[in-house]
């Protein structure tokens, strides 16, 4: 990646900050369809991660990001001050789980940005690392809570309660990401693929399973980052 704060691509700049935008909007949208909070808390959160997994194939410049990164929170910022808009507390209401403390939300955004960010940095030239730890968030804790929550029925605890309905879709999310990944960048023929990417999914499931709350956004990815690349770059 070419780390240049003089070639700003202001074409991606647009367009990713218009995406950025209409991803969050869906938070209201699903709120105005009626949809339960847990649901539009994980909805949104699918989208955004799905939304992300692919964003570092559309720009080679990282202050382009830097600088939606900044239109974006800037406008939420000055919607956030006025009273008919409260965009920043609208989200929070309609993003933290039940029972829990807004800061923890806070907490779980920058830790999961942050760790997206690493995962990036170290795997930028193997960008179907990140994209597939990424989506394993989308798709794999995505599917977990949709289909679990409602649908599980054989519970089991180790930290945090779970479901065998729920776990088995979150391994079928993160094997699923994993093909997306590596279908996009033509590897699904590489040596070993599939009983590889279903040791990642059972090594992705497993750690989701021992989370607890909401640590699997971070724990999850890094878990997903690592295994990939043990099994197919070294």
């Amino acid at each position: 990646m070419e780390f240049d704060t003089t070639q700003v691509d202001w074409v991606f700049v647009i367009i990713a900050s218009v995406i950025s935008f209409a991803v969050l909007s869906l938070i209201f949208v699903l709120k105005m369809l009626k949809f339960k909070r847990w649901q539009v808390r994980k909805l949104g959160h699918m989208f955004l991660h799905f939304y992300v997994a692919f964003l570092p194939y559309f720009f080679t410049n990282i202050f382009d990001v830097i600088i939606v990164l900044l239109l974006v929170i800037g406008t939420l910022s000055i919607l956030s001050l006025l009273p008919p808009f409260r965009i920043f507390q609208r989200i929070y209401d309609e993003c933290t789980r039940e029972g829990e403390q807004k800061w923890l939300l806070i907490v779980n955004s920058l830790s999961t940005g942050i760790v997206v960010l690493v995962i990036f940095l170290v795997f930028h030239d193997k960008l179907y690392i990140f994209s597939s730890a990424v989506l394993s968030v989308s798709l794999g804790d995505g599917m977990g809570e949709m289909i679990g929550r409602p649908y599980g029925r054989i519970k089991y605890k180790i930290f945090e309660e779970r479901s065998l309905e729920g776990s088995l879709c979150v391994l079928i999310g993160i094997f699923v990401s994993i093909i997306i990944a590596f279908g996009f960048h033509s590897m699904l023929n590489a040596t070993g693929f599939w009983w590889k990417a279903v040791v990642v999914s059972a090594i992705g499931t497993i750690v989701e399973a021992c989370n607890y709350r909401f640590i699997d956004n971070t724990t999850l990815p890094i878990s997903i980052a690592l295994a990939l690349f043990l099994l197919f770059e070294l």
